[in-house]
């Protein structure tokens, strides 16, 4: 009788693990840095992508991810299966592509340094998990997260309008 119960509880504790060790866990980030922000990650996810817009990313953004207005962007190298897990890669250092990312935009040299003031919009994509988004600010030489100008769009496929956030 007593095997029968140690046998339960094993295949319990082990049913539980796995079902924990399973679980998604959101992407989240943390701001630290300078003048050149310090993105800290945490999650389940692997990275696909994320992107840096311009502070008039609010007021001037035709769809929800309009690349006109993205200052920097990194993308996986070999495709969005193979992106780096967020917990290994840890963080990202602004105009900085880590190992396996290339970067989209600028296409070529460093992204524009950050403005003392402004907001600017960022966004995490990710696989296996959700990403996430938010905006931050360079203050007294820190970058630092903040709340933004809500953005909202509504349509379908590839016509977009701005909408009122409810």
């Amino acid at each position: 009788m007593l095997r029968i119960k140690r046998f339960i509880f094993v295949v319990a504790s082990i049913a539980t693990v796995s079902f924990l060790a399973a679980c998604e866990r959101s992407t989240h980030v943390r701001i630290e840095g300078s003048a050149q922000p310090v993105f800290v990650l945490s999650g389940s996810g692997r990275l696909c992508s994320f992107v840096v817009y311009n502070p008039e990313f609010s007021q001037k953004a035709k769809s929800p991810w309009d690349e006109d207005l993205a200052l920097w962007k990194i993308d996986v190298a070999e495709g969005r299966s193979t992106g780096t897990p967020v917990g290994s890669l840890d963080r990202i250092v602004y105009g900085v592509s880590p190992e396996g990312y290339k970067q989209i935009k600028p296409p070529i040299g460093s992204p524009p340094p950050l403005k003392e003031g402004a907001k600017y919009f960022y966004e995490v994509t990710t696989t296996n998990a959700s990403g996430t988004a938010g905006y931050f600010q360079i203050k007294d030489s820190r970058a630092v997260s903040t709340d933004g100008p809500d953005t909202c769009f509504g349509g379908e496929g590839k016509k977009w309008a701005r909408v009122p956030c409810r």
